[in-house]
């Protein structure tokens, strides 16, 4: 209880959850914020940021076109550009880009 109230206060007060985190225990990134700072990074536009975060969360192409109502082709493209902008040419290679 005490706990939350700090977090309550700590998001008022500007500060992230991060703030609180017990540091004994390993945080998982954000993977959100790993695909925005390789969109800046790397210049891709939002639809291959959208894309990179469902590749970087597991998600297959078929997968992909489903969930952002696109064709498959139409990501099979995204992808494409993904790999020659971040200089790479498989998805093992993705933690890599994203200093994960």
């Amino acid at each position: 209880m005490k706990r939350e109230a700090e977090r309550l206060q700590l998001a008022k007060s500007g500060y992230a959850d991060s703030q609180l985190a017990d540091p004994e225990v390993p945080q998982e990134p954000d993977i959100e914020a790993l695909c925005a700072k390789a969109a800046r990074t790397y210049d891709l536009t939002r639809r291959e940021e959208d894309v990179l975060r469902l590749l970087v969360e597991g998600r297959t192409a078929p997968q992909i076109a489903e969930e952002l109502v696109v064709s498959l082709n139409t990501v099979k493209t995204h992808v494409r550009n993904l790999y020659r902008k971040l200089g790479i040419n498989r998805r093992a290679d993705l933690a890599c880009c994203l200093g994960s």
